[in-house]
């Protein structure tokens, strides 16, 4: 088992790593970061003071928790999340999503909990971003994150793909990035638990129970029986077998699954 300097530094050594080749940040921007009172969020907002302190770019972190409404987060839970933004040197803002609650809870789209709450919150960041005149907005999304998705976009969006470490919306006009895409989640929950950060336990009512979670316990079954599997699947995104895919036939698909 790590211990708590090592976890850091591991941490800190794959965030950095990741910001400098995917270049995320530019000299004297301003950035929202998603703060959602996870494990994740909390750890991407303590790992970009530690990595921005050594750096020699003025770049401004802007953390905020979009309240969704699907549970009442006590007044103290929010001032401590507040304390701990504002002890890195950040101002912490909390947007009112509460609308997303109503909307998901009343299955008033056909699509999963999850990618309608994703996309809602996502939607209210861009809006606060648009009238703070900023362009890019980070997100704690981690390694299992990236390979989750890859297989849940095999199984329910018909495509081979996955996140990305820096993603352009609307022809760039907003960037999302991921400095934590390299870094297991096993060493993020590990870590918040050992620095004890103010971790929101129950803000979603679909937690630990969607196809996301599944995804993430099958790569980890995969794991255990096939040490180094994790590896050779990220390794996979970069050697995509084009030749061996069917994009050729792409438009005779539904006549050949009939």
């Amino acid at each position: 088992m790590l211990s708590v300097n090592k976890l850091r530094t591991v941490i800190q050594r794959k965030v950095s790593r990741a910001i400098a080749l995917f270049d995320m940040f530019t000299d004297g921007e301003r950035v929202l970061v998603g703060l959602s009172g996870g494990a994740d969020s909390l750890v991407l907002v303590d790992m970009l003071y530690e990595v921005s302190r050594r750096w020699r770019k003025n770049i401004q972190f802007l953390p905020v928790y979009v309240d969704a409404g699907f549970f009442r987060i006590p007044d103290v839970k929010f001032e401590q999340l507040r304390a701990f933004c504002e002890s890195r040197g950040m101002s912490f803002s909390i947007l009112d999503g509460t609308e997303i609650a109503s909307i998901v809870e009343a299955r008033k789209t056909r699509l999963s909990p999850c990618f309608t709450c994703s996309r809602m919150r996502r939607k209210i960041l861009f809006e606060h971003a648009h009238k703070l005149g900023i362009k890019k907005i980070a997100l704690g999304h981690h390694q299992d994150d990236l390979l989750a998705t890859f297989f849940l976009n095999i199984i329910f969006s018909r495509r081979i793909s996955a996140i990305k470490p820096v993603q352009d919306f609307f022809g760039g006009l907003f960037y999302i990035v991921r400095p934590m895409i390299l870094v297991p989640e096993k060493y993020i929950k590990r870590y918040a638990k050992a620095r004890n950060f103010p971790v929101v336990d129950k803000n979603c009512p679909y937690a630990g129970d969607t196809m996301r979670e599944l995804a993430k316990q099958f790569l980890r079954y995969i794991e255990r029986r096939y040490p180094g599997a994790r590896k050779n699947i990220l390794r996979a995104l970069f050697n995509p077998q084009i030749e061996y895919l069917w994009v050729e036939y792409k438009s005779m698909a539904d006549r050949i699954l009939k």
